[in-house]
Parts: structure tokens; C-alpha cells; sequence
């Protein structure tokens, strides 16, 4: 008797440590300040094209061009995707990256993302409305590769379909 009360307590408390590992690990939701302090493409026309927040939004209405150059790196378009509100959890983003079908094989110099790969001096059409998922086959599928990338060092673009 006393045995089975040992053998029980033993599983409660490693299902208490299971259950702990999983919610601590858990990614959080991001909080109203990261929020707060992320920005949009508008904000970026803004500051880097210095246009007036009319013509930015006008601008940014019927979506954007995302302009990967050479040295882009994983870890750079995620965090600008999160940064400039296109994403909210970076961790999930990353793992659909590399679960989604990449059925265009990249370049070379492709971002490499598992089996899986983005490519460099390419475009790629974004716009508020995409979820993470169309955002993902997007980035792997639907690249427009730009011959002459260095004529204009901006990250987003206006562009529309």
C-alpha cells in the first residue's frame, strides 16, 4: 500500500514537471508594448523614401515588394517580417518555413531553411492581408528575380500585383 502511494506520488509529480516544461517553453504572444514599438511599411516609406504619411499609405495599399539582396540572411527577413507587423511569432514562422513544400528549387546563393530554400535578389509581393502561411509559400515559391538588384537599396518597395 504504502509502495503504490510512492509510485503515484513519483507520477503526479512528473506530470507536474512535464506540464511545466511545456507552458514555460511555450512561446508567449507578444506583448502591447513589443507591439506598440513595432512598425509598418508605411513607417518605412516614411523614414527611408521621406514621403508624407499620405502618399506612404497610398503607397503601401495594394501591397508591397519585399527586396531580398545578396546578404540577406534567415534570421534578417524573419525579424523584419515580425518587425514591420507582416508576422507575429517568429518561432512558428521559422517552422513553417521549414515544413511548407518548396517547390521551386533555389539558387545557389539561396537562404537555406531546412530542406527548403528562399532566394536572394528576388522580390517578393507581400500585403497585410496574407497569413503566415501564403506569406511562407510566397517566400519560397513565388520569387521574382531581379537582374539589376543594387539600383535601389530599400528592404520594401510600393508595389502592387
Amino acid at each position: 500500500m504504502k509502495k503504490n502511494g510512492i509510485i503515484i506520488g513519483a507520477l503526479v509529480l512528473v506530470g507536474i514537471l512535464v506540464a511545466g516544461y511545456f507552458f514555460l517553453t511555450k512561446p508567449l504572444p507578444p506583448a502591447p508594448e513589443d507591439l506598440a514599438s513595432r512598425k509598418t511599411v508605411e513607417d518605412y516609406f516614411i523614414e527611408h523614401m521621406r514621403i508624407s504619411g499620405v502618399e506612404a499609405k497610398t503607397m503601401a495599399s495594394d501591397g508591397v515588394m519585399l527586396r531580398l539582396s545578396p546578404s540577406s540572411t534567415l534570421q534578417g527577413v524573419v525579424s523584419n517580417l515580425y518587425y514591420y507587423g507582416f508576422i507575429d511569432d517568429e518561432v512558428k514562422f521559422e517552422k513553417l518555413l521549414e515544413t511548407t513544400t518548396d517547390s521551386t528549387p533555389g539558387k545557389e546563393d539561396s537562404i537555406k531553411v531546412g530542406n527548403n530554400t528562399i532566394d536572394v535578389s528576388s522580390n517578393y509581393y507581400l500585403n497585410y492581408s496574407m497569413n503566415d502561411e501564403k506569406i511562407v509559400d510566397t517566400l519560397l515559391n513565388k520569387a521574382r528575380f531581379e537582374p539589376n538588384f543594387t539600383q535601389y537599396n530599400y528592404l520594401f518597395m510600393p508595389g502592387g500585383k
